[in-house]
């Protein structure tokens, strides 16, 4: 088997000015966690409190507030 290993020769002053743009998708692929009635009283506190920072997260990250 070879292995083949291709370099670039490129510098700055041949590569374009422009900075890469990133698409941040995980706000599309990812929502707040939203819980029903009394779904939190009989839930583990530690599984409320998981998604409770999760939608901090999400509302930090993403801009839209977790309702």
């Amino acid at each position: 088997m070879t292995l083949l290993l291709v370099t670039s020769c490129s510098n700055r002053s041949t590569t374009s000015p422009e900075s890469p743009v990133v698409i941040d998708s995980a706000c599309t692929l990812f929502s707040p966690i939203y819980t029903h009635g009394n779904d939190a009283e009989r839930m583990d506190v530690r599984t409320v409190r998981a998604i409770n920072n999760h939608n901090d997260l999400w509302n930090q990250h993403c801009g839209q507030p977790a309702q």
